[in-house]
């Protein structure tokens, strides 16, 4: 995501939100002083880890009264992406084969979540220490990511999500059926070049599903999409909080800064 992000400084860090708006500009309409919105910033300038922001109308959707603040603030990014690898990417349907590498992080449990919804048949791979919670989640079968041997008979499967980049793209597209796709969120340049070569390939990102999110957000009001907080903390943690996420953090859903 770094190839895509605004290089100049003074710069902002977080992405998605979720507040109260408390003052909008002129000419828009659709929302108004006092309104429960949740929302995104763009790519390319993030400032979400702030106490007041300002952001495109287009970025906004109502926020569910069934969530609170922390819970809506979970779902932009990570929901957009996942839309956009199973539905219009992998254009998951009943009885499809998912195989989503990453199941229990971020992206990956809203990627099952959705696939699931949509009749499909879901496997996943997480650390063994996330096993249970994949198996609540409803998943058909789960394996360890770390063991490869255990999953990689398995298929053949329609779609192939890898979330956490640590599928080889060559080894995902064996484990296709002939019109499976293999979708793709993590754009190294040798994974690329790898994927230039089929058209099987497919590579993802969440500004291709953000007209989507008032769907999304209707889907977490009716519990389809059940956002997951990881780690909450206050804003003066922010530091802290942001530094360890850097050195290898790991939390079972994201991590929500508040003020």
């Amino acid at each position: 995501m770094r190839l895509f992000m605004d290089k100049q400084f003074p710069k902002g860090m977080g992405s998605d939100f979720a507040g109260v708006v408390e003052a909008v500009g002129e000419g828009v309409d659709t929302f108004h002083v006092g309104d429960e919105v949740l929302g995104t910033m763009d790519v390319k300038r993030p400032g979400a880890f702030a106490e007041a922001l300002v952001t495109a109308s287009t970025n906004l959707v109502r926020k569910p009264s069934q969530l609170s603040f922390q819970e809506a603030a979970c779902l932009p990014i990570p929901c957009a992406t996942a839309w956009a690898a199973v539905l219009l990417k992998g254009q998951v349907s009943s009885r499809k084969r998912v195989l989503i590498n990453g199941c229990t992080g971020a992206v990956g449990a809203m990627a099952a979540q959705l696939a699931m919804a949509n009749g499909a048949q879901v496997a996943g791979t997480c650390s063994r220490t996330s096993m249970e919670r994949a198996r609540k989640a409803g998943l058909d079968r789960i394996f360890d990511y770390a063991d490869p041997d255990s999953w990689s008979a398995e298929g053949p499967f329609d779609v192939i999500f890898d979330t956490a980049g640590t599928l080889p793209v060559g080894h995902g597209l064996s484990m296709l059926k002939p019109r499976g796709v293999f979708v793709d969120i993590n754009p190294t340049p040798r994974r690329l070049l790898r994927g230039m070569l089929t058209r099987r390939y497919k590579l993802v990102f969440a500004t291709m599903a953000l007209r989507h999110l008032a769907e999304i957000a209707q889907l977490a009001a009716q519990g389809t999409l059940k956002p997951t907080i990881g780690l909450e903390k206050p804003f003066s943690d922010a530091v802290e909080t942001i530094t360890a996420v850097e050195h290898g953090l790991r939390t079972p859903g994201r991590v929500v800064l508040t003020f």
